[in-house]
């Protein structure tokens, strides 16, 4: 593995620079840990390779059977030292892997943009979907301008733990890309020095992947809320502050090119929103007193990077000529623009000095002397850039001036707007506990007929809902002093209130009524969040209901936020059934908001596993129904997800870029209506598809399977998140959150939440194969589904997971694990048959990296399923103990890297 990489593949550039990292850790392997450890990774990662490597189908059972059991034996050999020392180093390996890869894909699309080719679909780019529509002739320029210019994408980061790595380590694994970038590029204008050059490329890489050897890279504390929120923070500061106004830039260039037309200086495409110390949904740890913490931090790092530009803007503009505006405010100063900007970077100062002392010293905070609005920064900004136009500067202001303001735009007052998110049972007791004290009755038990209209009467009436005098528990108080917290901060650092678990009218009106009874007074955007498979099915019927409500209407402008929650659907009824039910449910909240001309914008709670709604977002957003994208979108971006999207400032742009890109194409060329024959095979295949997935759920040995032989128990050890991995202490799987049940089906490569159900739904399918097979050609929904349990297939390694059984499992047990691999093989089957030839063709060269991996991942979940065997005997030396518990640690973090998508 580390003396020389099996990449076998086209791209040549690709090979070298894993090659490169895969020797110098092997060079500090050695150098670390002797010569006699080295040797022992290199027969195993040998073993691994030859039990993959038969052509010959009828030398299988003999050579690579023979080969597995002899890394299993060598595994079992290792001492619980050398287990961890090995886990290590596969796992670093992977991780490097990956960075190889993204940043392969970086030069790919600086390839496209400069040979001006497109080859593919999935590898789109922003300039290749503009390219595309003014192809297709859609629409008019006029019209292909307006969408353009209102077109909004709202990512919003979210704290979910799937993010195994330490911070520290994902800033020197960043460093390592940052070297490999720089080489790549000084070497096209240094031809003569390209031995110099390697040898100092090499010489830094060997000292940065020295030093990430020596760092321990388990979380030994789990994160609190405003750690995360740091985290958060810490991505847009690294990457997306630069990669913002290059891409808007981009996009601008694109829409003149083609309309004659610039966009305005007063937009932006992009919005940034956070879950990070704003979802207290199962989550006790964020408070009222946390989020405002989150908030001021959040402030503090606007202030401080707006602070840096307006420096660098000011030392720019020693330029005399002006407007009268500027001469009037600088009083004739000789350096008018640096007279004009300096008290505004000086407020931006203050508004920094002021957070600290109230977060450090807690004293009070001074709001006359901090900035209060992004418009403190965006109004001079515009008057200088009016200014640079009147004196024939056009270069400044369309440069870094222009950039700041789209800066400002994007990131607003604190970068990132704050979503509060709360369940549904959370408002509904407190206000039942209101009402008791009222004396009106119980709240709990009304028909949702009167509770809407108590909660109508109630927005409407101007008397207090809650005195002074009114006492109540922990959980009520909390959720009162959220609400409270609301009432005194700034709108602008404010997103929407998210109701999780939400199935009635009433739990959307129950939140504006405390909204409006706590102070607050513009009501913050209310957004019901459709989780179950029920609720789904159901969401179009709320919403049609409260669209019946005038008030209701009138309080938003006729603007309604909906979540599609795609985690606990597939938990609640597997992957198939749960995206149709998506699917049905966009529509139909589509028609609803039609039919009330009320604009809809879809707020997709994604993961990163296909399991969660996971999968390369070009793909995802060509595939909803059509009408339904409408020039806006909302996305999660979770886990572990947004370090492989924005880690650098290159990735961030290109991922950027596809989003914009693709939804404006999923606008002005939405994909095909699904036939009626389509749309009636769907339908009988997501109730086959959850009728099955959902016995399995009711099996008794199927849920002792998943407890017993999947590292559960361990993943709630690590410390990557501050949330519980459970809603309640009940051990029913109902409890159970969906990112630690996707998890752990997938660290023991059964990845059975994106695939359960489905084989006995494409088996009833494929009765009908020719509407089977039109589906997959001509409907993008269908193609995607396809495309995405074909990579899951990739992933999945039967022989690893019976090893895991031949370790920890009993007969029982046993017996569930080979109906599930059978049920699996004759799933692979069945897609085989679906799927025409040229599309797995294709897949099959977009899959080379994951098969690749495999070989790799293979050996740590060998050694994973043989430390969790060891950890069960009862007698182990504490030194022993340790290694073992931090080898498995780490075989989860490098199995994760294998896997990528697993939250």
């Amino acid at each position: 593995m580390l003396k020389r990489i099996d990449y076998k593949i086209k791209n040549v550039e690709l090979s070298k620079n894993i090659n490169l990292l895969g020797n110098i850790l092997g060079k500090v392997v050695k150098e670390q840990e002797g010569i006699k450890l080295y040797n022992k990774i290199e027969q195993i990662r040998f073993l691994s390779k030859a039990s993959r490597g038969a052509k010959n189908k009828k030398k299988i059972k003999l050579n690579e059977t023979k080969k597995f059991r002899q890394l299993i034996s060598s595994i079992k050999k290792l001492n619980s030292k050398e287990s961890l020392i090995i886990a290590r180093s596969f796992s670093k390996f992977l991780n490097f892997s990956n960075l190889a890869e993204s940043l392969d894909n970086v030069h790919k699309i600086d390839e496209k943009k400069n040979q001006k080719k497109q080859e593919s679909d999935s590898f789109i780019v922003l300039e290749d979907a503009i390219e595309k529509l003014i192809k297709k002739k859609a629409t008019s320029k006029e019209q292909f301008y307006q969408c353009a210019k209102n077109l909004k994408v709202d990512l919003v980061l979210t704290a979910h733990p799937t993010e195994v790595k330490r911070r520290t380590l994902i800033q020197k694994y960043t460093e390592v890309n940052n070297l490999l970038e720089k080489f790549n590029k000084s070497r096209i204008f240094k031809i003569k020095n390209i031995i110099k050059e390697k040898d100092t490329l090499e010489r830094n890489l060997h000292e940065e992947i020295t030093s990430i050897w020596k760092t321990d890279e388990l979380k030994r504390l789990k994160p609190t809320p405003v750690e995360e929120a740091k985290w958060g923070l810490a991505v847009i500061e690294d990457s997306l502050w630069n990669a913002v106004p290059k891409i808007i830039s981009r996009y601008d260039k694109a829409i003149q090119d083609y309309t004659g037309k610039k966009l305005p200086t007063d937009y932006s495409p992009l919005l940034f929103g956070s879950w990070m110390g704003g979802d207290r949904d199962g989550n006790p740890n964020v408070t009222a007193k946390i989020t405002q913490e989150v908030i001021l931090l959040s402030r503090w790092e606007a202030a401080n990077l707006y602070e840096r530009e307006f420096t660098k803007i000011i030392q720019k503009l020693s330029m005399h000529e002006c407007s009268n505006i500027i001469k009037k405010k600088s009083k004739n100063s000789h350096e008018p623009y640096r007279t004009y900007l300096r008290p505004v970077r000086d407020k931006l100062k203050t508004t920094q000095k002021e957070i600290e002392l109230f977060l450090n010293e807690k004293k009070p905070l001074n709001n006359t002397l901090v900035i209060q609005s992004i418009n403190e920064i965006i109004n001079p900004l515009n008057v200088v850039y009016k200014s640079l136009y009147e004196i024939k500067c056009e270069a400044i202001a369309d440069g870094s001036i222009l950039d700041l303001l789209r800066r400002a735009h994007t990131f607003g007052l604190n970068l990132v707007k704050l979503d509060i998110r709360q369940e549904a049972s959370r408002h509904k007791k407190l206000m039942t506990n209101i009402c008791k004290h009222l004396g009106l009755g119980d709240f709990n038990n009304w028909s949702e007929g009167e509770k809407n209209n108590f909660l109508s009467s109630e927005f409407n009436s101007k008397r207090p809902l809650i005195s002074k005098a009114m006492k109540f528990d922990k959980d009520d108080s909390e959720t009162w002093a959220t609400f409270k917290m609301i009432s005194k901060l700034p709108k602008e650092c404010m997103g929407a209130y998210v109701i999780s678990m939400a199935s009635k009218v009433s739990d959307i009106l129950t939140v504006l009524v405390l909204q409006k009874k706590s102070g607050i007074k513009s009501c913050l955007r209310t957004v019901p969040l459709f989780e179950t498979l029920l609720d789904l099915q159901n969401a179009s019927k709320v919403v049609d209901q409260l669209y019946n409500i005038p008030w209701y209407l009138k309080c938003f402008k006729k603007n309604q936020e909906v979540m599609i929650g795609y985690s606990d659907s597939s938990k609640d009824a597997g992957k198939l059934a749960a995206s149709w039910a998506q699917y049905r449910a966009q529509e139909e909240l589509q028609t609803v908001s039609n039919k009330f001309n009320v604009n809809l914008t879809l707020f997709h709670g994604r993961g990163g596993s296909v399991g969660r709604g996971g999968g390369p977002i070009y793909e995802a957003l060509l595939s909803q129904p059509p009408g339904t994208v409408n020039g806006h979108t909302r996305v999660t971006e979770q886990g572990e997800v947004i370090q492989q999207k924005y880690a650098t400032e290159s990735l961030a742009e290109y991922n950027l870029g596809t989003y914009i890109g693709s939804v404006l194409e999923a606008t002005l060329s939405p994909p095909i209506k699904p036939k009626k024959q389509w749309r009636k095979l769907m339908d009988e295949m997501s109730k086959i598809s959850s009728k099955d997935y959902r016995s399995n759920l009711n099996d008794k040995d199927f849920l002792r399977y998943y407890f017993k032989i999947t590292p559960q128990k361990i993943l709630e050890k690590l410390s990557i998140g501050s949330r519980p991995t459970k809603r309640n202490k009940s051990k029913g799987i109902e409890s159970l959150r969906a990112i630690p049940w996707v998890f752990a089906w997938t660290q023991i490569r059964f990845l059975l939440t994106a695939w359960l159900g489905t084989f006995k739904a494409l088996n009833f399918g494929i009765k009908n194969r020719n509407i089977l097979k039109e589906m997959v050609v001509k409907w993008p929904f269908f193609n995607a589904q396809m495309d995405m349990l074909d990579m899951v297939l990739v992933k999945t390694d039967q022989r690893v997971s019976k090893f895991y059984e031949e370790c920890l499992g009993d007969k029982n047990l046993n017996i569930t694990g080979e109906r599930l691999r059978k049920e699996l093989l004759s799933l692979t089957k069945v897609n085989k048959q679906i799927i025409p030839k040229y599309i797995i063709e294709k897949r099959k060269e977009y899959r080379k990296s994951i098969r690749i991996r495999n070989t790799y991942a293979e050996v740590l979940n060998i050694l994973q399923a043989d430390i969790m065997k060891k950890l069960n005997k009862s007698k182990l030396e504490i030194k022993d103990k340790k290694y073992l518990k931090d080898a498995m640690l780490i075989t989860i973090a490098g199995i994760a890297a294998a896997m990528k998508n697993v939250g």
